[in-house]
């Protein structure tokens, strides 16, 4: 039998998991990821705080701050996307400090991969720069959102780990 903090992480996590797909679908598409996005995996968050112990989730939140703010200052210089900073921020809520190097870890190689994919033949497959894109025509944007994505996936995994 669940207990109530196992069906609230549970709900929470398939919540996030189910945002996470649809991330990644949307940014590999149109180089896009919604609002909605985000406010569902935070939305899995608080759901799932349910389940957790007090310091967990507030140290999830500030990780997810810190991520927020390291984010807005690399949006700031043209670095990254800003679907891309919403998503690593709600994904870094989930991490919290004790696997944050794994959500690094994990979109960093998920990353890798999507370049090694771009600078091969089957790069063909990925879609073009949206129109209107200032950059269209100088380089290729990288959905990275996809790489984030699969990070959030692993950090999410690793939480059912301990309900199986």
């Amino acid at each position: 039998m669940m207990t109530l903090n196992q069906t609230a992480m549970g709900l929470g996590l398939s919540i996030t998991v189910a945002a996470f797909a649809w991330a990644a679908v949307s940014d590999f598409r149109r180089f896009l990821i919604p609002n909605r996005i985000c406010v569902f995996v935070a939305g899995g968050y608080l759901i799932a705080m349910a389940g957790m112990p007090m310091n967990a989730w507030l140290l999830g939140l500030a990780t997810g701050g810190a991520v927020l703010a390291l984010g807005t200052l690399l949006f700031a210089r043209g670095l990254v996307g800003g679907g891309d900073v919403k998503l690593a921020s709600v994904a870094a809520l989930w991490a919290g400090p004790a696997l944050i190097s794994q959500f690094a870890l994990v979109t960093g190689l998920a990353g890798l991969g999507i370049a090694a994919v771009m600078l091969s033949p089957l790069r063909r497959r990925m879609p073009a720069a949206p129109e209107g894109d200032p950059t269209r025509g100088l380089r290729q944007p990288m959905p990275f959102g996809v790489a984030l994505a699969a990070g959030g996936v692993w950090v999410a995994l690793l939480h059912l780990q301990p309900m199986l």
